[in-house]
């Protein structure tokens, strides 16, 4: 008789990689989570709380929303340095 084993399929907000980033505005992190049959989610945080996070699709980042210190939702502005830190993940860039 064969034995079969099972295991839990990793959920959609599993880390798929975390890595330090500096920026002009500070320090932060870079956290790709999601699996690998769903798309990915990008959420670059930096230590003042300043947050973007972005979706993927097709190896392209594309804005999902900004939020300032105080975690209220604020319009999205993309600094200049956030799609350099974007590709370091092995994606393309920033969907325009």
């Amino acid at each position: 008789m064969s034995q079969s084993t099972t295991s839990t399929p990793p959920k959609a907000t599993d880390s798929l990689g975390r890595f330090d980033v500096e920026t002009p505005e500070g320090s932060g992190t870079v956290e790709v989570a999601g699996t690998p049959t769903n798309r990915a989610r990008i959420d670059v945080e930096l230590e003042s709380g300043r947050r973007w996070i972005f979706g993927v699709n097709d190896d392209v980042a594309a804005l999902v929303l900004v939020l300032n210190e105080n975690g209220a939702r604020v319009d999205p502005e993309l600094p200049s340095w956030i799609e350099p830190v974007i590709q370091q993940t092995g994606l393309e860039g920033v969907e325009s």
